[in-house]
């Protein structure tokens, strides 16, 4: 069974969706795009192909859906440069180069319409609903974020830079002490290694960092100066011609939760919340940037000031994730009338003719 590797390449933001698909697909010489609506059997052919190609011993990546705890929006078979992805809203995607490197799945061939025209205010009305819940969840997400910029204004009056720079300093003298095989063409990617969903945060640190062999998990407060010590790091990796994963913060796009560098087998994680991690490993160390580059008595002096702002801040993050919720559940239902219009046989074939015509390429 070929290694599979699990990640998001859109989130559920304080900036609405936020994309990085087109980095996700970037490099590949074959890429299956497939339309069709709710329910056509996109995230079921994604599984059947990725599963597929892993038991014969390739490593693939599953990229999840963050509006759905249960659904994959693409798959991506690095060795073989080919992937198929989930492009309709909000993750839309159209070729680049049709024919050449891009084909056009058209899922709703096998969909009876006049089935769906029977509902169609239904239809309307649900497809509205649930652009409106993912409008509302987004405009809670925004607000919980002006909450945290207030929160980090509070600690960073504590904030210790010139600690906090040492610390760095320290870290990349360790780091960069070992010697890694550098590539050619080293490569630098972005993703997201968690998601806001309608369960709550979901992260995987843990089948992101299986093969790194030290994990350097950073603790702290908001604005601790966690996410400019990561791209701090990452640059020196990248100025060493060394290839870099970057994994952002699915919250806040603009921030840095996770730097991978695979040649050094190391990785770089915030352990705090939303997505606490624990060390688990021998080789685990933490590296706590409050005790080291702040001055604690500030959660004394300010006591009323964070828990009052923190409180606020979890408020409207519980709320953006019920207007999540809602928006799932308003999916599902639209996800029943499409499934009834479908034919799902064909699609079967065609998941079946995509995995042989994939497993060919294996050399």
């Amino acid at each position: 069974m070929g290694n599979i590797k699990n990640y998001y390449a859109g989130s559920n933001s304080s900036l609405g969706f936020y994309s990085l698909y087109e980095e996700a697909v970037q490099g590949l010489e074959q890429l299956y795009i497939l339309k069709g609506g709710p329910g056509t059997g996109k995230s079921t052919l994604i599984r059947h192909v990725g599963n597929a190609v892993a038991e014969k011993g390739e490593s693939i990546e599953f990229l999840h859906c963050s509006s759905d705890n249960g659904s994959l929006d693409g798959v991506i078979i690095p060795s073989l440069k080919v992937g198929i992805v989930d492009g309709t809203a909000p993750h839309m995607m159209d070729p680049k180069y049709p024919g050449v490197i891009d084909d056009i799945v058209h899922l709703g061939d096998f969909r009876d319409d006049t089935k769906l025209e029977e509902h169609r205010e239904d239809i309307v009305a649900l497809t509205d609903k649930n652009k409106d819940a993912f409008s509302k969840a987004y405009a809670a997400f925004a607000e919980a974020r002006n909450v945290h910029d207030d929160l980090e204004a509070i600690y960073l009056t504590a904030m210790d830079f010139q600690k906090a720079d040492q610390v760095a300093e320290e870290l990349i003298r360790e780091i960069f002490s070992k010697t890694g095989e550098v590539e050619q063409v080293p490569a630098i990617k972005h993703r997201f290694f968690g998601a806001a969903t309608p369960k709550g945060p979901v992260h995987f640190y843990g089948n992101l960092t299986e093969d790194v062999s030290k994990r350097y998990i950073l603790k702290g407060r908001a604005g601790s100066g966690k996410s400019s010590m990561m791209k701090r790091i990452g640059k020196h990796a990248e100025n060493k011609a060394y290839g870099v994963e970057y994994y952002y913060c699915a919250f806040d796009p603009e921030s840095v939760d996770m730097v991978i560098i695979p040649a050094l087998q190391i990785a770089i994680l915030d352990g705090t919340d939303p997505h606490p991690f624990k060390p688990s490993r021998e080789n685990d160390e933490v590296v706590d940037m409050f005790l080291r580059c702040m001055d604690p008595s500030i959660e004394e002096q300010k006591a009323d000031a964070i828990r009052e702002t923190d409180t606020s801040y979890k408020n409207w993050m519980k709320q953006g994730t019920h207007y999540l919720r809602e928006a799932k559940k308003v999916h599902d239902e639209l996800e029943k009338y499409y499934g009834q219009a479908m034919n799902f046989q064909p699609i079967n074939r065609k998941a079946q003719e995509l995995a042989t015509e994939i497993i060919n390429l294996i050399k």
